[in-house]
């Protein structure tokens, strides 16, 4: 132990070579090599910062956990504290092994504080959560609530409170618990504390109580503390009453570390809202977004959109993106119901992304504009192109991995307003009227006959070399149609087009010319131009999940991940399309799903699906035969 240091700048030479250990050595290790020594490797690190951690006697750690509201209490708590001592917080919103390491690297013998976020159970690190307390050994534990975060792994709220508590239970007995006294779980956290405890909430009980809370934008949040018969205003920045526990808790922390009530207050007026969480971004068009785009657990939106729906705003718009943490039931129902909640806080509600369609399920009724899906940003975006107009309110609300932060910079990177919506992209609050006789334009100018009462599209891809691919039988199955309708096909811009009679009515038949996972909005364009609804649609496309040769019809539904499907339903706001499923199987060689669809079939499975293809066929002109036919 004779390398233990003894001085400051001993502890800062040992501090730089640890860091730069762990930066040049551990991140070049070879994966394989990698795998077998890490887990060695880490509790090496464990140890020796351990050992460091022993020389900062005169530093308070506090460590920060619950289900939401970490990274803000932790900005919170900094600000409060840096109004009277130095200290250290930790990075970003980092939570994991890594991130208490450097916290406790980057403190000083000097420092007054350090304050790190912990999340539950280790996630993604080897070392256990306890373990990393254990190196951290905090003397304040603040623990904000509880909730689903994790439910899938963990089982149960009262499961996630156990791992949460592990913080509190860690505590010395000279320590200080700090838990939200509005939450059950977290309050029988104080069960596990051998220390002093400070309460913070709604609660008559809370030692520290907020009252007279106005989050009413577009003012931000604003609240009056209480503690002990002191009261004081606190003005915040930030955005939504949801937000006032991380606000009553960092202010409980300035108590147990001496700073009084009026210096947190003020302290808490210059912290601005934590990008990602409740943060509002001004565009140069008058535009308003409220960005919460780190995750977007179910059992946290009604909040936030209590908050919009009591907003004051020209008109209020929320952007919903994937759902997380949710307990049992189908994606579907969990999108619709949150889409209903949805619909109720805003005037428009769009959602994105892959289960984006599912909250379709919600809309009012099949013309209902006020609730829309989208494939992708990109799709969201070119619509939101000749949409959003100044004064308008949006809220967004999705995971990292969705990207939503593009739908900003699409309006804030930019010194004027954005073009008018692009004639190619899809304004799906915007149908064209035709009067009455006049003939049907396609966007080339060929003229589709007045009175097309059905659109039959196959999906597919444009070109020879996708020909006899088990993505291209819905091109296959429309040909075998044609054929039998003794329909022509001609070339034009939107695609290959047949038209044919079915019982005296005239019927599009439509090979597209876009790219299998973008055609939505062409086939929307196109059912615009006939002035047809998604019920007056049938498309044929493969399915992976039947076997070769199997054909089934579906009247209305989910997509079932087929991202052509995905893209037609955003596309029409509806999943009352009717459709033609034929099997192609799953790939039994290991070939990967993606190249498989593209790769042309072999003797046998051609024979196959090309009997499949004609009882599609045969299926579609039944399907074409029994559809009512009226016009608007």
């Amino acid at each position: 132990m004779d390398w233990v240091p003894t001085s400051s700048e001993k502890l800062i030479d040992v501090r730089s070579r640890v860091q730069s250990w762990l930066k040049t050595r551990l991140l070049h290790i070879g994966t394989g090599v990698w795998k077998r020594l890490r887990p060695v490797a880490l509790r090496v690190v464990v140890w020796i910062v351990s050992i460091y951690r022993l020389s900062l006697h005169s530093v308070v750690f506090i460590g920060v956990t619950g289900s939401c509201g970490k990274t803000t209490t932790k900005e919170m708590v900094a600000a409060v504290l840096s109004s009277q001592y130095n200290g250290y917080k930790g990075p970003g919103n980092s939570n994991l092994l890594k991130a208490v390491i450097r916290s406790l690297l980057q403190t000083r013998r000097s420092d007054k504080f350090c304050v790190q976020e912990f999340t539950i159970g280790g996630i993604g690190e080897a070392i256990p959560l306890e373990e990393q307390i254990a190196m951290f050994q905090p003397q304040i534990g603040v623990v904000t609530t509880v909730g689903d975060d994790h439910i899938s792994a963990h089982g149960s709220r009262e499961a996630i409170a156990a791992e949460k508590g592990k913080l509190i239970a860690a505590l010395p007995q000279t320590g200080t618990a700090i838990l939200n006294a509005d939450d059950p779980l977290v309050l029988a956290m104080q069960n596990r504390c051998t220390g002093r405890i400070l309460t913070y909430g709604l609660s008559t009980d809370a030692l520290l109580r907020a009252e007279d809370i106005r989050d009413d934008w577009p003012n931000r949040l604003s609240l009056t503390v209480m503690h002990e018969g002191e009261s004081v205003r606190v003005q915040t920045q930030l955005c939504g009453a949801h937000l006032v526990p991380n606000v009553l808790a960092a202010m409980a922390v300035g108590q147990a570390m001496g700073v009084r009530l009026q210096s947190a207050a003020t302290a808490l007026a210059s912290v601005a809202p934590v990008p990602g969480r409740m943060y509002p971004i001004e565009s140069p068009d008058g535009i308003t977004f409220i960005c919460d785009d780190v995750k977007a657990p179910v059992w946290a939106i009604p909040p936030a959109l209590d908050y919009i729906r009591r907003a004051t705003a020209k008109r209020k718009i929320i952007i919903l993106g994937t759902l997380s943490d949710y307990k049992g039931g189908a994606p579907s129902s969990t999108y619709a119901r949150v889409a209903r909640q949805a619909v109720e806080a805003a005037d428009y509600v769009f959602f994105v992304g892959q289960w984006a369609s599912r909250s379709l399920r919600a809309k009012r009724h099949a013309d209902d504009q006020a609730l829309q899906a989208f494939v992708t940003v990109d799709h969201l975006n070119g619509f939101l192109r000749g949409f959003l107009e100044p004064g308008d309110l949006v809220f967004i609300k999705g995971s990292v991995a969705d990207r939503l932060l593009r739908i900003v910079s699409a309006w804030t990177q930019k010194p004027q307003g954005l073009p008018a919506a692009d004639s190619r992209e899809l304004n799906h609050s915007v149908t064209p009227t035709i009067a009455n006789g006049a003939p049907i334009l396609s966007t080339d100018g060929t003229i589709v006959e007045q009175g097309v009462t059905q659109l039959v599209v196959g999906l597919g891809n444009p070109g020879k070399r996708f020909e006899d691919t088990p993505h291209n039988v819905g091109y296959r199955t429309l040909e075998l149609l044609a054929d039998s309708l003794q329909a022509t096909w001609s070339e034009e811009e939107l695609g290959v087009v047949a038209r044919a009679h079915v019982q005296g009515h005239p019927v599009l038949l439509v090979k597209p010319a876009t790219e299998m996972n973008r055609i939505g909005p062409s086939m929307r364009q196109l059912a615009d131009q006939a002035q047809l609804k998604a019920q007056d649609c049938v498309i044929i496309h493969d399915d992976l999940s039947l076997q070769p040769g199997v054909v089934r019809n579906r009247m209305s539904g989910s997509s079932g991940g087929h991202k052509g499907v995905q893209s037609i339903i955003a596309a029409f706001q509806s999943e009352e399309i009717r459709r033609i499923k034929i099997g192609v199987g799953l790939p039994t060689d290991g070939t990967p799903v993606a190249r498989y669809v593209l790769t042309p079939f072999d003797a046998a499975q051609r024979d196959t699906v090309e009997k499949a293809c004609r009882q599609a066929a045969t299926r579609i002109l039944e399907m074409l035969k029994t559809h009512p036919v009226s016009r608007s």
